[in-house]
C-alpha cells in the first residue's frame, strides 16, 4: 500500500505566506489607503459663454464625509489641509457627513474649519437622513458655524460683476430631490453650479445646468483588479457614474470618490479624494 504524505515544510511555508499577504492587505485597506492616502484631483473645465470675471474661479469639493464610521483623526486633518492648499474660491460639501447621530457636532466642527478657509455650500445625502439625526437641528447647526445648507434651493452669488448660480437639491438616492423648485427663478442665460449627492439627478438635470458636482458612490470603495469596483449603490443605468467627469446633452457633470466609507472602514484601489475644480473660458 502506497501512502502519499504531504510536504509539511512546504505547506506550512505556503500558509504563512498567505497569512502574511492577508494581513498586509487588511493593514493597507484598513488603516492606510482610507486614513492616509487623501488624494488632490484637479480639473481644468472650459465653458463657453462663461463670464470673465468667472474665469479662474476655483471650486473645491469635499464628499462623503461619513463622520459615525470609524477612521483615524489624521484623515480629517489631511483633508482640512489639502483644502486650505487648494486655495478655493468656495467650498461645496456634496452630502453624507454623517451616519450616525452621535458624530454631528464630529461634522459640525469639520464644517466650521471650511467656512473658516472659504465660504461652503451644504447639501444632504442619504446617510444623512439615514443617521438618526434631527435633521432640522442638523441644518441649524450646520448655518450657525457659517455654511449654506441648500435643501432643493438656489443662491446667487456675485464675483464681480458676473452671477453664479448655486443649485442645491435634496438627496435624489432616496427620492427627496426637487430640480424644478430648486431651479425656480433662475436665469436661463446664468452659469449654473448644481449639487446633487448622487449622479442619479443627471436625467432631469443635463441640458439645464452647466456643471454638476455628485458623490455617493466613493468610486466603489473596494476595486478588484481587472473585474473594477465591486459594489456601487446605485440603481443599473447608473452605474456608469461611479467616479469622474462625464458629459451629457451639454452638462458637465464631476462624481467624486468621497473621503469616508460606509457598511466597512476599509477602502481598495479607491483612495479619498478631494477636488479642484477651476472654470475657464475655451
Amino acid at each position: 500500500m502506497v501512502k502519499l504524505r504531504l510536504p509539511a515544510k512546504r505547506s506550512s511555508r505556503a500558509l504563512l505566506a498567505l497569512v502574511v499577504v492577508l494581513a498586509v492587505f487588511a493593514l493597507y485597506a484598513f488603516l492606510v489607503e482610507p486614513n492616509l492616502l487623501v488624494t488632490t484631483t484637479e480639473l481644468d473645465l472650459e465653458f463657453e459663454g462663461l463670464p470673465d470675471d468667472l474665469a479662474g474661479f476655483r471650486i473645491v469639493q469635499v464628499s462623503d464625509m461619513h463622520f459615525g464610521m470609524w477612521h483615524l483623526p489624521i484623515r480629517d486633518s489631511l483633508v482640512l489641509s489639502s483644502v486650505e492648499g487648494l486655495k478655493p474660491d468656495v467650498i461645496v460639501v456634496t452630502g453624507d457627513l454623517i451616519c450616525r447621530s452621535s458624530a454631528m457636532s464630529e461634522a459640525i466642527s469639520f464644517v466650521a474649519h471650511l467656512t473658516s478657509i472659504a465660504p461652503t455650500y451644504v447639501i444632504m445625502g442619504n446617510w444623512d437622513y439615514w443617521s438618526g439625526a434631527n435633521m432640522t437641528s442638523f441644518r441649524e447647526e450646520l448655518e450657525r458655524v457659517g455654511a449654506v445648507v441648500l435643501v432643493n434651493q438656489h443662491v446667487e452669488l456675485r464675483v464681480g460683476s458676473a452671477v453664479m448660480y448655486i443649485i442645491g437639491v435634496d438627496d435624489p438616492y432616496t427620492w427627496r430631490d426637487d430640480l424644478d423648485k430648486a431651479m425656480s427663478g433662475v436665469p436661463s442665460n446664468s452659469f449654473k453650479l448644481l449639487l446633487a449627492h448622487s449622479p442619479q439627478i443627471i436625467d432631469r438635470a443635463a441640458g439645464r445646468v452647466d456643471l454638476i458636482l455628485a458623490g455617493h458612490t466613493h468610486g466603489g470603495q473596494v476595486k478588484i483588479p481587472l473585474l473594477g469596483p465591486l459594489f456601487v449603490p446605485l440603481p443599473g443605468k447608473y452605474r456608469q457614474y461611479v467616479e469622474g467627469l462625464f458629459s451629457v446633452n451639454g452638462t458637465l457633470m464631476y462624481v467624486n470618490r468621497g473621503v469616508g466609507t460606509s457598511l466597512m472602514p476599509i477602502r481598495f484601489l479607491t483612495p479619498p479624494e478631494v477636488t479642484l475644480i477651476v472654470l475657464l473660458k475655451p
